[in-house]
């Protein structure tokens, strides 16, 4: 009996401790509504800039990618055991030289055939020239009907057009077996033989790649806002980490009119100077700095901006009166710190350019250190 009232007793105490907490926390979570109302009538303390008049001298540093002006693969034209291969990987060529031979047993062949074909052609051609002459003499007599001799001037016909035919296929009899001769249509360097001396291709088989190493170009992309800064001719450095502190000039050549569909980026081609292939290989990659004028205009630092797009439209808040307004500028070039604006802003308003993300339309807004 002693044991139970033991236990109801400790199970009270217990319950009154808990009660107690509760209360006890639920009192000090209540916020006072006078304490509430003031908080949200605080202003937010935030960070602002002028818009000033300045000059800005924008670069485009990008990444690159050094590539030859001319790169070729070869093919195999005509089927058969490929018997001799002069060109492996590395190997320098010039024009004209002879890199690969095709077995071509079958088309010195075909070329036998044609011309045995020519010669029957011509002979036929011949005999009909013949007969149509004297028919035509009969005919022109009165010997001879006109059913006999169209059917002379038909044969003629006929001779005619399988003489032409036997000319035509001994061109192309000549042309597979010039195919045989596998030779380098530019000078430069084999960077991919895929094949082997022996091996039997067929019409279409890649042989080898050519690369013309002798003039070099730099292969880069521009996003929307950079193609703003970018013009054909204006000069620019390639630097690579295979040469440090090594320094090529090159000029822009061409810049696409077309974004690509997959990153919304433009291609952009430069030429390097005729000395960078000395040292420069295809395939290398590096960094480009493309030199672009200064800019004058109404300049913002970047950390102001709430968004920009492609277009170079974005969003601002601008100090007015001790509240947040938000305005959208239209952007034009800039670098990594700083942006012209040539709408939406004038001289001497105060863009936000901390705290902006804590602000909505109207928040009331203070200005600290």
């Amino acid at each position: 009996m002693r044991r139970k009232k033991l236990f109801f007793t400790i199970l009270s105490i217990l319950f009154l401790i808990i009660l107690i907490t509760y209360f006890a926390y639920t009192r000090s979570t209540e916020k006072d509504p006078l304490e509430s109302q003031n908080s949200a009538n605080r202003p937010i303390v935030v960070k602002t800039t002028p818009v000033i008049q300045g000059k800005l001298n924008p670069s485009l540093k990008l990444n690159g990618s050094v590539c030859s002006h001319k790169e070729i693969i070869l093919i195999a034209k005509s089927p058969g055991t490929l018997v001799y291969l002069n060109a492996r990987n590395g190997d320098r060529v010039k024009t004209g030289q002879m890199v690969a031979q095709i077995e071509e047993h079958n088309q010195h062949l075909m070329v036998d055939k044609a011309n045995e074909q020519i010669v029957a052609a011509r002979l036929a051609l011949e005999k009909v020239e013949k007969d149509f002459s004297r028919i035509e003499m009969l005919y022109n007599q009165g010997v001879v009907s006109r059913t006999d001799f169209e059917e002379v001037e038909y044969l003629l016909q006929n001779a005619e057009v399988a003489y032409q035919v036997a000319l035509q296929d001994h061109q192309l009899a000549l042309k597979a077996l010039e195919d045989t001769r596998i030779e380098a249509p530019i000078t430069g360097q084999v960077v991919d033989c895929q094949v082997e001396a022996g091996q039997v291709v067929f019409a279409g088989t890649p042989l080898m790649t050519l690369v013309d190493d002798t003039q070099l170009k730099i292969l880069a992309t521009l996003t929307a806002e950079q193609l703003k800064l970018a013009n054909v001719k204006q000069t620019a450095v390639f630097t690579t980490s295979v040469y440090p502190g090594k320094e090529f000039p090159c000029t822009v050549k061409s810049i696409s009119s077309k974004a690509n569909p997959a990153n919304r980026s433009y291609a952009v081609e430069l030429e390097l100077a005729a000395g960078a292939a000395e040292s420069l290989k295809p395939g290398m990659f590096g960094y480009l700095t493309i030199n672009t004028p200064p800019v004058e205009g109404l300049v913002i630092p970047r950390e102001a901006l709430l968004s920009l797009d492609e277009s170079g439209v974005g969003e601002v808040f601008v100090a007015l009166e001790g509240q947040a307004c938000k305005r959208m500028i239209k952007t034009g070039v800039g670098d990594n710190r700083s942006l012209t604006v040539f709408e939406g802003l004038k001289l001497g308003d105060k863009v936000v350019t901390m705290g902006q993300h804590l602000l909505k339309e109207g928040s009331l807004i203070t200005e600290g250190e």
